[in-house]
């Protein structure tokens, strides 16, 4: 999904900010490691009531035609390739700045930083641009839920935003044979970009990866290859050891040993990437020797501030 701005922000502690800057990486938790207790809580079921509610009410051309052409058919096929057996890895941020819940929750009880980091910059990757990672907002009402699933459609079967690896595809041959596998990738996308209500005030930019909708779009390459001769089809796997997230990991999460992979940030890694560092209200991090460690890391325009907000 398109996002109207650049700059958003990650909440963290100095630690896992040097981690950042000294290895120019992103670290993707599964989401069992993140704080709050309402992820990932959009099931299928929710996401064929919402795809009827369209096709019964939205009187479009394109929805009536997936619908009945790529979904119905095809329904127990969706079902199936819709149940990941792994959950996805993501990394948060915020389009609150300088914000006091997000200085207590994420940031080592205010003691911690605020990352403005260009996500447009992170579009730039291969395998982001690809569309293996993704990058949304977080839905949290029915209403945005509804137009998001419009337009994450849309994306996908008509911009092919996830499928750029074969775009010149015949697109009524395409939705017909293998459509019910965008369907699900979207099912997939949306489950991790949709949160209660309750935590609507945190305003949540993620970039989430989930490791069975890239080995399920590489298990493709071969069959459309076989099927559209003509094509030709770039080395996935060799972008996806670039990327970094081939590799599973884990680290001490919340006291608790949980699976996470690293966003190899190298390739765009420089001017215009971290745009501010801000430290925290009771950070006790020295703000030159911040700024030094920052320009010794090839980060030279990078602002190092200071909250405003006042703890007595």
């Amino acid at each position: 999904m398109e996002l109207s701005a650049k700059i958003f922000y990650h909440y963290t502690s100095i630690p896992a900010l040097y981690e950042i800057v000294k290895n120019k990486s992103l670290l993707l938790s599964g989401v069992e490691s993140l704080n709050d207790i309402e992820e990932a809580s959009y099931s299928i079921t929710d996401f064929e009531k919402d795809f009827r509610t369209l096709y019964e009410t939205k009187n479009d051309k394109f929805i009536n035609y997936l619908y009945e052409n790529a979904f119905v058919p095809k329904l127990k096929e969706f079902e199936e390739l819709a149940r990941p057996d792994i959950e996805p890895f993501v990394f948060s941020l915020s389009t609150k700045y300088d914000n006091l819940a997000h200085w207590d929750r994420y940031a080592d009880s205010r003691k911690g930083v605020c990352i403005g980091i260009n996500v447009s910059k992170l579009q730039t990757i291969q395998f982001i641009a690809s569309g293996f990672v993704q990058i949304s907002p977080i839905i949290y009402d029915e209403e945005s839920r509804l137009e998001y699933f419009w337009k994450n459609l849309a994306d996908k079967l008509i911009g092919h935003k996830t499928f750029r690896i074969f775009p010149e595809i015949p697109q009524d041959l395409f939705y017909k044979d293998m459509g019910y596998t965008l369907i699900s990738d979207s099912y997939r996308q949306m489950k991790y970009f949709v949160k209660n209500t309750a935590w609507k005030d945190e305003g949540e930019i993620r970039l989430a990866y989930e490791d069975t909708l890239a080995k399920d779009t590489f298990s493709k390459i071969p069959h459309l290859q076989e099927v559209y001769k003509d094509f030709s089809f770039p080395d996935m796997n060799s972008l996806f050891k670039q990327s970094g997230l081939d590799v599973l990991e884990f680290k001490l999460i919340n006291n608790k040993i949980r699976p996470c992979r690293f966003l190899d940030i190298s390739p765009v890694w420089g001017e215009g990437l971290i745009t501010e560092v801000m430290l925290g209200p009771k950070c006790e991090q020295s703000k030159r020797d911040l700024e030094l460690f920052l320009k010794s890391s090839g980060l030279n325009d990078a602002l190092v501030t200071e909250s405003r907000i006042k703890i007595r």
